[in-house]
């Protein structure tokens, strides 16, 4: 069931008194060594995310969102320079983690929804075997009983004949089923937090739709999310918290209701302007208190 505006307060109050973050970030920069000058990424930012809440980082392409949202699950590749006052996941020095640590963070502790599901999901397996990865890896699930497991989470996320999907490849399936596979495998291990990229890019306004209400029901369930678009109209139904982020660096936080109904960046105000009126837009929600020009 999705929360109403006035039961957002009231619910993020609960969810700040949770306890221990899943992850607290503070003043976090990453850059890039380049063959001819060191790019700044993602400049001096800071980002707690507590169990059960939703927080959506929103930008332009490049503005720093998705860097952000690999490094917290330690994909930022080769090349990359991390620093941080403060980086923890589940109350541990993340600066330290070396891959071994982050293998087993991933999948089992946090979930990913990467942007272009043809690309993130192996051509060459079958939908069955990048689903049971996870279970498999973290020996969460007797061998016996991973193919069984498998098309229940199939099932879950709302494939049709699970069974049959799960035999087939990843060019076989729509933009959305391969998105529905794609949160099949990040809530396999029942990770704390899902970070989600761009989760509906180049899908169309209905599918959109599909996967926001299979994200809303993973939050309905207590875990934590991190959606990472720059689809501002996408994010207000399911957000708590939105971060607005432009060339690396945070420019306005808040609740979601505080951002977009009283932005006060001129950068914040120009996505808002940017959202196409429709009726159907959640941005209406707060259209009573969109400033003249937003």
């Amino acid at each position: 069931m999705s929360l109403s505006i006035l039961e957002r307060p009231r619910v993020q109050e609960a969810r700040d008194r949770a306890g221990q973050p899943i992850v607290e970030v503070r003043d976090l920069n990453v850059r890039f060594n380049g063959s001819r000058r060191t790019i700044h990424a993602v400049r001096g930012i800071d980002l707690t995310i507590h169990p059960g809440e939703v927080v959506a980082i929103v930008g332009e392409s490049g503005s720093g969102k998705s860097v952000t949202a690999r490094t917290l699950a330690g994909l930022t590749g080769e090349g990359s320079q991390i620093d941080a006052a403060e980086f923890t996941i589940g109350g541990h020095n993340a600066l330290e983690f070396k891959e071994r640590q982050w293998r087993a963070i991933r999948g089992r502790r946090i979930g990913l929804v990467l942007q272009d599901a043809l690309v993130s999901l192996d051509p060459l397996r079958r939908i069955e075997q990048e689903v049971a990865e996870p279970l498999t890896t973290h020996g969460l699930v007797k061998r016996r009983d991973v193919r069984a497991r498998v098309n229940s989470l199939l099932g879950e996320v709302g494939m049709d004949d699970p069974e049959v999907r799960g035999k087939q490849y990843p060019n076989e399936l729509s933009g959305g089923l391969r998105q529905r596979a794609l949160i099949a495998s990040a809530i396999a291990a029942n990770p704390q937090l899902i970070i989600a990229d761009e989760p509906t890019t180049a899908l169309d306004v209905t599918v959109q739709a599909q996967v926001i209400e299979l994200l809303k029901a993973r939050r309905d369930a207590g875990t934590a999310l991190l959606i990472i678009s720059h689809d501002l109209a996408v994010v207000s139904s399911i957000a708590d918290r939105i971060l607005v982020m432009n060339n690396g660096e945070i420019v306005e936080q808040g609740s979601t209701e505080q951002v977009l109904g009283h932005p006060q960046n001129a950068y914040t105000k120009m996505l808002i302007a940017a959202v196409p009126s429709r009726d159907a837009n959640p941005l209406n929600e707060w259209a009573g208190k969109r400033p003249e020009g937003a």
